[in-house]
């Protein structure tokens, strides 16, 4: 009977193991300025269902003037010239928008976000950040664990499994 204390502390450790793993719910991208803008920031993408929540922020923002950002296919060096997801231009240095794209798709894909100098010089990049997954989120409350149903089965699985194993060890005696 002590070696099924000795097992249940094993499976209960593997079960929570599990816990933390999950998708992420938000990610940190860094948006590197370009072409000596003086602009950087960052684009916070954060998961909401099947869309995702891109916020684009850049320090030193021109006075007057709004900024085209795109998420293109791609990376910074190597970017689809066709825009992939239109974003609301920046104003004021910041841009909210949803897009109709889970953000576990765009953390799989190579995808980039790139803002403009303006409308009328759009072929000016002043900022690029490169979509890449994390191995751990950037903000958000951290991964999201399993539901407390899965691990409880899991749990109630594994003492089950050691409960046979234990009536089948002594059967064979």
């Amino acid at each position: 009977m002590r070696w099924f204390g000795r097992v249940l502390v094993i499976v209960l450790g593997f079960v929570t193991l599990a816990v933390p793993v999950a998708a992420q719910e938000s990610v940190t991208i860094q948006l590197r300025e370009q072409n000596g803008s003086g602009q950087s920031g960052t684009a916070v993408l954060t998961a909401e269902g099947d869309r995702t929540r891109v916020v684009v922020t850049l320090s030193n923002p021109p006075a007057g003037i709004v900024q085209p950002a795109h998420i293109h296919e791609g990376t910074c060096a190597n970017l689809n010239p066709q825009p992939r997801y239109p974003l609301q231009s920046l104003s004021g240095g910041r841009s909210e928008t949803v897009v109709d794209v889970p953000l576990s798709q765009l953390l799989a894909g190579q995808f980039a976000i790139n803002v403009h100098k303006s409308q009328q010089e759009i072929s000016t990049y002043v900022a690029c950040g490169e979509i890449r997954a994390q191995l751990a989120p950037a903000t958000g409350g951290g991964p999201r664990g399993l539901p407390l149903s899965a691990v409880a089965a899991a749990a109630v699985t594994g003492l089950a499994l050691v409960a046979v194993g234990a009536r089948l060890r002594r059967a064979w005696r």
